[in-house]
């Protein structure tokens, strides 16, 4: 928790940041450097000109994953951290990688993701679902609920979670009802 919750907090700040920023007619050497730097980690084009910053998709990318769903994805994928993954990759959702990212080192599973600590399998983890295209769905989905001034939680994003896995549908409502039975151990979110 401490991981999703420093993660979840940095996105916070960058956000808040570009907010502040979304109608400024003057930007600093190091604002625009902090700009560029914030398109390059969300995988977001951007030439540098700042009468032309897409803000539609950077306020879609860059928001935060709920904690307590983060939480629970890690919990069903990863046995509640007791699976051979999660112990010798520190990889707690799964995430496979692809061809050409993959080394296979002794001891650790072979075609998934590999992080030298569990906070950067987190970290991995919550900058995929904000920059793979096969999550551009649950994105407008999480920004639709910001148009609305409703709130981003776990009980109404795990269904937005769209083409995580195979199973669909039913691995989402796997996901609520877990979600659902151990809601009383998280913090509320």
């Amino acid at each position: 928790m401490p991981y999703i919750t420093s993660q979840n907090a940095a996105i916070t700040a960058d956000r808040n940041w570009l907010v502040s920023k979304q109608y400024e007619k003057r930007w600093s050497p190091s604002e625009r450097t902090r700009l560029k730097d914030i398109t390059q980690r969300y995988k977001i084009s951007w030439n540098g000109n700042t009468k032309r910053v897409p803000w539609n998709t950077l306020m879609e990318k860059v928001d935060i994953i709920p904690t307590n769903m983060v939480a629970t994805m890690a919990a069903a994928e990863s046995g509640w951290g007791t699976s051979k993954l999660a112990r010798n990759n520190n990889n707690l959702f799964g995430m496979k990688c692809s061809q050409r990212h993959c080394n296979s080192e002794p001891g650790k599973v072979k075609g998934y993701l590999h992080y030298e600590s569990v906070k950067e399998g987190v970290n991995s983890y919550v900058t995929n679902l904000n920059t793979h295209p096969a999550y551009k769905s649950f994105r407008k989905s999480r920004a639709q609920l910001r148009k609305a001034d409703q709130e981003v939680t776990a009980s109404n994003m795990i269904h937005k979670l769209k083409g995580y896995s195979t199973k669909g549908n039913s691995y989402n409502n796997y996901l609520f009802a877990m979600y659902q039975s151990n809601q009383r151990f998280m913090a509320p979110n």
